[in-house]
C-alpha cells in the first residue's frame, strides 16, 4: 500500500513540475497550455489546389494590437531567439530553407559594433589605438518586427481558402560605428515542419506551449501557436508574388512614394478577400 501511495505522490509531482509556466504563484494548478500538443493541418492534395498565392507581410510589435507578443513575461522574440540558441529550432539564413546557420553564426548576429579612440601612453595622449566595443543582442529590445512568408491557396475539393505560414523571420537593425544598416533578418524560422524533416522541430512546436497574455481573460488561455492560427495579429502586405522577385517598394512606381506604397499593399490585401469570393461554390 505504501508502494502504491508513493508512485501517486510521484506522478503528481511530476504534473505540478510540468505545468509551471509563465504563472508559477497561481492559487491552482495551471497546466492546461502544457499540455497542449500542435494540431496538424488537413491534408491537401496538389489536385485540389486551383488557385494559390506566396504573400509576404511584416508584423509589427509596435502596434497596438500586437502588443501581446513583447508580454515581458514571455516576449515571442525571447522564446524563438532562445529556442535557436538551445539547438531546438534551425536557423536559416533565407527564404529558400536551404542554407542552414549555425548556431555560432546566429549567435554572432545581432551586436551592434562601437570603435574607441583609447590613449595608451599616458605620456602622449596623441598615442591612440582604436579598440572595437560590442554591444551584447537584446531580442526583446532589438526585435521589433517579424517577417513572415506565407500561402494563400484555394482548396476547390472544400471550396475554401486556406493561409498556410511557411517561415517567421525576426527583422533587427543592426548598426556599426553608430551607424543603421538598415533592416535584416535575424535568421528565417521554418513554421511548420514536412513530412521529410520529422525529427526536426518547428515553431508550432516550441509556441503551442508559450502563452501570450490575454487582455481580457486571465484564465482563458492563448498560446503562439493560436496567435498565428487564428491570425490574431495586425500586418501589412509587403510582396506578393511576382516574375521579378521584388518586394512592393522595389517597383519603380513605389520607389519613393511610401503612400502609394501602401495603397498598393492594401490593393493586394483586398484581391485576396475578393478572391476567395469569386472563386467560391454554393
Amino acid at each position: 500500500m505504501k508502494k502504491y501511495l508513493f508512485v501517486i505522490i510521484s506522478l503528481v509531482s511530476i504534473t505540478v513540475g510540468k505545468a509551471q509556466g509563465v504563472y508559477d504563484d497561481f492559487i491552482y494548478t495551471r497546466q492546461a497550455v502544457q499540455e497542449r500538443k500542435v494540431v496538424p493541418w488537413p491534408y491537401l492534395r496538389e489536385a485540389d489546389v486551383f488557385w494559390a498565392k506566396r504573400i509576404t507581410r511584416v508584423i509589427d510589435v509596435r502596434e497596438k494590437q500586437n502588443q501581446c507578443m513583447q508580454w515581458p513575461k514571455n516576449p515571442l522574440s525571447l522564446v524563438l531567439y532562445n529556442a535557436v540558441r538551445d539547438g531546438k529550432l534551425i536557423p536559416y539564413v533565407d527564404d529558400s530553407l536551404r542554407s542552414v546557420m549555425t548556431v555560432e553564426e546566429f549567435l554572432g548576429r545581432g551586436s551592434d559594433t562601437d570603435y574607441v579612440e583609447t590613449p595608451y601612453d599616458e605620456n602622449d595622449p596623441t598615442l591612440t589605438r582604436t579598440d572595437t566595443v560590442y554591444t551584447p543582442f537584446r531580442p526583446e529590445e532589438k526585435i521589433k518586427k517579424y517577417r513572415v512568408l506565407e500561402d494563400w491557396i484555394f482548396d476547390k475539393k472544400e471550396s475554401r481558402m486556406y493561409v498556410r505560414i511557411i517561415a517567421i523571420a525576426p527583422l533587427f537593425n543592426p548598426k556599426v560605428a553608430g551607424i543603421e544598416l538598415g533592416e535584416q533578418d535575424l535568421c528565417v524560422l521554418k513554421y511548420h515542419r514536412s513530412p521529410d524533416d520529422a525529427d526536426r522541430n518547428d515553431i508550432r512546436d516550441i509556441t503551442v506551449n508559450m502563452e501570450v497574455f490575454n487582455r481580457q481573460n486571465d484564465a482563458a488561455r492563448v498560446t503562439f501557436d493560436d496567435w498565428f492560427e487564428q491570425r490574431l495579429f495586425s500586418s501589412y502586405i509587403t510582396k506578393e508574388a511576382n516574375q521579378y522577385d521584388n518586394r512592393i517598394k522595389d517597383f519603380e512606381d513605389f520607389r519613393d512614394n511610401k503612400v502609394a506604397a501602401m495603397l498598393e499593399s492594401e490593393r493586394i490585401k483586398y484581391d485576396l478577400f475578393e478572391k476567395e469570393h469569386d472563386l467560391w461554390e454554393y
